[in-house]
């Protein structure tokens, strides 16, 4: 079951730690937030390691990114892939980013004890959820749809223009959107994610 009053929560004390808001928001921003986690692309750990990218591939089991954790000293390592082969696009790679640092924040790998997650593998029982997790923290922290009004987003173009995803995510997340007004009731979240925007923003 997806923890969506978790997620939400963790997004907005997200928000709530950034010392300034814009769009598309800047993950190493984030990262400044978490002492105990470092980022690094698969091109400077492979550089580092003295491996190829296709080694870093095959350790985390994904093309894209994947986290590793240090169990004994509770410490992060999101490995992402910059190469923009395989369309792997501007908006995919910030997606992927935000998800690993989703992960992160929802504490995923302390609750299984695992050294690593990647997209594709380590635990087929618990994985499924744990993805389905980042992402939504993911869509939630790079386009939150209590801001959508405020931005003036109207169309998937918007969303691809403003916050940054690429063309396939900005399509589904306007999808999801069009669902969230016609079902959903207002919730203090919401407020409190345009009440932290509004202070915090700053020109786009």
């Amino acid at each position: 079951m997806i923890r969506y009053p978790y997620i939400y929560n963790q997004v907005l004390q997200v928000y709530r730690g950034m010392d300034s808001i814009s769009f598309p928001i800047c993950t190493y921003d984030i990262l400044a937030q978490l002492p105990n986690c470092r980022a690094l692309t698969y091109q400077e750990f492979a550089s580092i390691n003295q491996c190829t990218v296709r080694d870093v591939i095959i350790l985390c089991e994904s093309k894209s990114g994947c986290t590793h954790y240090d169990i004994a000293n509770d410490r992060y390592l999101i490995l992402w892939n910059e190469d923009c082969a395989d369309n792997n696009v501007d908006g995919r790679r910030l997606w992927t980013k935000a998800h690993e640092l989703g992960h992160v924040i929802l504490k995923h790998l302390p609750l299984v004890a695992e050294p690593m997650l990647a997209e594709n593998g380590f635990n087929n029982l618990t994985a499924p959820e744990f993805e389905a997790e980042a992402d939504q923290f993911a869509a939630t922290l790079l386009c939150p749809m209590p801001l959508y009004e405020t931005l003036g987003i109207e169309s998937p173009s918007d969303i691809k223009r403003v916050f940054g995803l690429s063309k396939e995510a900005s399509e589904h997340r306007w999808s999801e959107y069009v669902k969230w007004t016609r079902y959903h009731r207002k919730t203090a979240w919401e407020n409190d994610m345009r009440r932290v925007y509004l202070q915090k923003r700053i020109a786009n």
